[in-house]
């Protein structure tokens, strides 16, 4: 008489995790991971050469966007750039919620 195990559902097979798709999700935590400069300003690394920084500049707050480039082992501000004052930042991010900047690229991507 054969045994209740010999009948019993073989439980399915565990997928492999490929090294991949977790270290895709690190590098997307680190990209997004904020980061203090050497005045104690926190940054987010846009790319290799381009940060969000949140600072302040004659007592206001300002989201500045920009361009940096190496001097020795240090990484400095560039020319090219924008400082956005809170306001502005408010109207950017309220665009992206609502989805009006993705809206606007579709239409421009449909275009193409």
């Amino acid at each position: 008489m054969p045994s209740d195990d010999e009948h019993a559902p073989e439980p399915p097979a565990k997928k492999l995790k490929t090294g991949s798709a977790d270290s895709e999700e690190e590098d997307e935590k680190k990209m997004n991971a904020l980061e203090k400069n050497d005045s104690g300003e926190q940054f987010l690394k846009l790319g290799a050469k381009k940060r969000l920084t949140v600072r302040t500049f004659k007592s206001m707050v300002l989201i500045d966007i920009r361009e940096f480039y190496e001097k020795g082992e240090k990484m400095l501000p560039g020319k090219k750039g924008i400082s956005l004052t809170l306001d502005q930042y408010k109207a950017v991010r309220e665009s992206m919620v609502d989805g009006t900047i993705d809206a606007a690229i579709k239409n421009l991507q449909e275009d193409d």
